[in-house]
C-alpha cells in the first residue's frame, strides 16, 4: 500500500502502542482483516526510515465498536518517531492471526504484546 499518514483516534498511543494510520484514500492491494509483520518506509526521506519493521493492524477495531476498516501500522522498537502528513509505502510480509474483539483492554494489550513479539522475531 502507499498513501499518508493520517491522524486516528489516538487509541494506540495510548495503549503503548502508537500507529501511523493510512488515509482511506492510500492506493494499493489491502489483504483480509487480520494482523500482520511487516515495513514501513517513508517515502523521500533518508535511509534510515526505509523498510522499518511493524506490526500491522488491518480491520475495523472490533474491541472499540469502530466501523470503518483501516490499515494501522506500529513500527517496532522507534520511539517518537512522528510519520504524520508523510508518504509511506507499506508491505505485508506474514499474517499473524485475525481480527478478534477482545473482552478487556488487558487482554488485547497482551495479546499486541504477543502480536509485536512474533512481528520482530519474523522480520529479523
Amino acid at each position: 500500500m502507499r498513501g499518508e499518514v493520517v491522524h486516528g483516534d489516538a487509541r494506540g498511543r495510548e495503549l503503548g502502542f502508537p500507529t501511523a494510520n493510512m488515509a482511506q484514500e492510500s492506493q494499493g492491494m489491502v489483504p483480509a482483516d487480520g494482523v500482520y509483520a511487516g515495513y514501513v518506509s517513508v517515502i523521500g526521506k533518508g535511509r534510515e526510515f526505509q523498510h522499518m519493521p511493524a506490526a500491522i493492524s488491518v480491520g475495523t477495531n472490533p474491541t472499540f465498536d469502530g466501523a470503518e476498516r483501516r490499515v494501522e501500522s506500529y513500527v517496532i522498537d522507534r520511539k517518537g518517531l512522528d510519520l504524520y502528513g508523510d508518504q509511506v509505502i507499506v508491505e505485508f510480509v506474514q499474517r499473524l492471526r485475525p481480527t478478534l474483539k477482545f473482552d478487556s483492554l488487558e487482554t488485547l494489550i497482551t495479546q499486541m504484546d504477543a502480536d509485536v513479539a512474533k512481528a520482530r522475531v519474523i522480520l529479523r
